[in-house]
């Protein structure tokens, strides 16, 4: 699982060094990129902020060690959203969505092994939701970046539904917990994962020919 998730964040490092080297100048993305970095960076706020309430407030020690995995990995995964967001221009809102904090809300209100059920039930929920907007952003988006992002993103995300669904039964969660506004089948998505990880790198290198090719013709004059 750490080489799995040592794996996966090493795709998110090489798309952020990639957004970084991109060229300035780029065509708008489409209503579906934008609509997805907006779901993603409110996600990650979301996130992080689920995995605060968890270190603070967790009765277990999985519930506690799960929530800063997700401070950690989210808080990466933000960075380099928001570094694509400037460049591509996209404006992100600052906080989560006002259903996110409600529901969080509402995990807080809980205390002892109530919050950790909550809280366990609520981000498998999550997870399915934020695993089913990038794939219909790696389907239906046209921005290289955005793209890129949302493949590098899958396998981190997927391992945090594995570890929560492998922690589930002890706080007596079941595995078919409702995907809520568009979440998968009530499954491990680690082989998907595994394969958009794959599919990430190949993206990565086609884009990073076409940036090439891109800064060669810059110089043409």
């Amino acid at each position: 699982m750490k080489h799995f998730r040592r794996t996966a964040l090493a795709g998110v490092v090489a798309v952020a060094a990639l957004v970084l080297a991109a060229p300035t100048a780029q065509a708008a993305p489409s209503a579906q990129d934008q609509s997805w970095m907006v779901f993603a960076h409110q996600g990650n706020l979301a996130e992080i902020a689920a995995g605060q309430a968890a270190v603070a407030q967790g009765a277990s020690d999985t519930v506690r060690r799960l929530g800063q995995m997700l401070i950690d990995d989210h808080t990466t995964l933000d960075a380099n959203l928001t570094a694509a967001a400037t460049q591509l221009g996209v404006t992100l809102p600052g906080s989560p969505t006002p259903e996110q904090q409600a529901e969080l809300a509402s995990v807080k209100a809980k205390t002892g092994a109530a919050f950790d059920t909550a809280w366990i039930t609520s981000q498998i929920t999550a997870h399915r939701a934020t695993l089913a907007a990038g794939a219909t952003e790696l389907a239906s988006g046209s921005d290289p970046t955005v793209k890129n992002l949302a493949s590098a993103a899958a396998p981190v995300v997927q391992h945090h539904l594995d570890e929560l669904l492998a922690a589930a039964p002890a706080y007596g969660v079941p595995s078919s917990v409702s995907a809520g506004s568009g979440g998968q089948a009530a499954r491990s998505f680690s082989a998907v994962g595994t394969a958009l990880l794959v599919a990430g790198a190949l993206a990565l290198l086609l884009a990073g020919g076409t940036l090439l090719r891109r800064r060669g013709t810059v110089d043409v004059p």
